[in-house]
């Protein structure tokens, strides 16, 4: 593999160019960079519209290029989200001239919600699987699970929703390999969002708004969560940020 496809922004630029869209923004390769680097287990916050989930279908391309024996299971609040972040992915493969040799063989799976690449060795797990959160997790094996806004209005409304939701992603931690990543995207629905518990269970969140904090009170509220990229920008630049849109592209 050429170096410089080693840093996965290189590769997302690659990706962009292929899907005719704009270069990626700052945000965009600042999130990038955050899925290449951050904690095991992180939780990605950004506004919706920011392209969470397809930066995060690039880099599981890109973690099967650099290793085709990775195991990605992915995990949204409805099956059909899932299907269509698993549907992207391998069209992606089957596309860019630099995947198409790892599109699955004729002897392997190759259905848009379980697939592998060629490479891969054979293995009870797919290399990429989609599931809701309410279908069947157990029983699955993963060395990277994503979690693609698995909490909604519908699922998350209530205290008991809430509460429903949170035992059912600890069955992540049964099928997640030794020294696996959790990767989590979403938006957090409520205040008592589950997303702002899992630090309590070892897991790093990292949030992107869709504007700077109103106020050096807002900024603090977010308890040293927002991106260094906004702190740098704040100390630069002061209070003149304050409330201005983060991404204007």
């Amino acid at each position: 593999m050429p170096i410089e496809l080693t840093d996965f922004r290189n590769f997302l630029a690659l990706c962009w160019d292929h899907l005719g869209l704009p270069k990626p923004t700052p945000i965009q390769y600042d999130i990038a960079y955050y899925l290449q680097h951050g904690a095991k287990r992180r939780i990605i916050e950004a506004y919706r519209g920011v392209g969470k989930s397809w930066v995060t279908s690039a880099f599981v391309v890109w973690k099967l290029l650099l290793n085709p024996q990775e195991k990605i299971l992915v995990v949204s609040a409805s099956k059909e989200r899932s299907d269509s972040f698993a549907l992207f992915t391998k069209r992606l493969i089957s596309e860019m001239p630099i995947l198409m040799h790892l599109a699955p063989r004729h002897d392997q799976r190759s259905s848009n919600i379980a697939f592998d690449v060629a490479p891969s060795k054979a293995a009870h797990a797919p290399s990429v699987k989609s599931v809701g959160i309410n279908g069947q997790i157990t029983g699955s094996r993963a060395t990277i699970i994503i979690a693609d806004d698995i909490e909604v209005v519908n699922n998350s409304a209530s205290q008991l929703q809430r509460e429903q939701l949170s035992n059912k992603i600890r069955e992540f931690d049964a099928v997640l390999s030794p020294n696996g990543d959790i990767i989590y995207l979403g938006t957090p629905q409520t205040e008592e969002s589950i997303y702002n518990t899992l630090p309590e269970r070892g897991y790093e969140i990292r949030v992107w708004p869709a504007r700077y904090p109103k106020d050096q009170k807002a900024v603090d509220s977010y308890l040293g969560r927002l991106s260094p990229m906004f702190y740098k920008h704040l100390e630069e630049h002061g209070d003149a940020l304050f409330w201005q849109v983060t991404d204007p592209t």
